[in-house]
């Protein structure tokens, strides 16, 4: 019985896995504009992030990123250059944002995705950058996998110890009812 066990275990361990690794994406966003204001096209696939800095030190500036895609828009609060913090280390103000982080993970996040940077002094809007990424589908397939073992195979094996399971079985049941006789 161990045996079935130990078989069963090494045969879900050499199922085929796939995915990816989650990526996360940063952009800068300086006195020059965005660092890169197109995020390169194959870089993120679904479920990966972009991080959205604000290091513009220009004085009273704000930053608003926006992303869209087939109507879905999707906005950061305004992002300043630092947050002013306590003797503790934590915000005073906890509206303060210096980071967007936005992760593609939505239904359909696969396509062309609209990336604006709006820039703001003193509150009136100074420039807008546009620029894009694409995401890419995150397809779990057969070729990504570790392993080279088809469902099939997978299936086979899986029956076979079930058959010496079922067979050391009887043969256990057998020889327990003939030691009581």
């Amino acid at each position: 019985m161990r045996v079935l066990a130990l078989l069963l275990g090494v045969i879900l361990l050499a199922l085929p896995v796939a995915g990816h690794e989650l990526v996360v994406y940063t952009v800068i966003y300086g006195k020059d504009g965005a660092m890169p204001a197109e995020i390169p096209d194959g870089s993120l696939k679904e479920g990966d992030q972009a991080w959205f800095w604000m290091k513009d030190s220009t004085e009273n500036s704000t930053l608003i990123v926006t992303l869209e895609k087939d109507g879905d828009s999707y906005s950061s609060a305004d992002l300043t250059t630092e947050c002013e913090l306590d003797d503790n280390g934590s915000k005073i103000d906890e509206d303060c944002e210096t980071r967007f982080d936005f992760t593609f993970n939505q239904p359909n996040a696969a396509g062309e995705w609209k990336i604006t940077f709006s820039k703001s002094v003193n509150g009136s809007e100074t420039g807008t950058e546009v620029g894009s990424v694409v995401i890419a589908a995150d397809h779990h397939s057969q070729e990504e996998g570790v392993s080279s073992f088809s469902k099939t195979n997978i299936a086979i094996l899986i029956a076979v110890a079930s058959v010496i399971g079922m067979l050391l079985l009887v043969s256990q049941i057998m020889e327990s009812s003939s030691e009581e006789e």
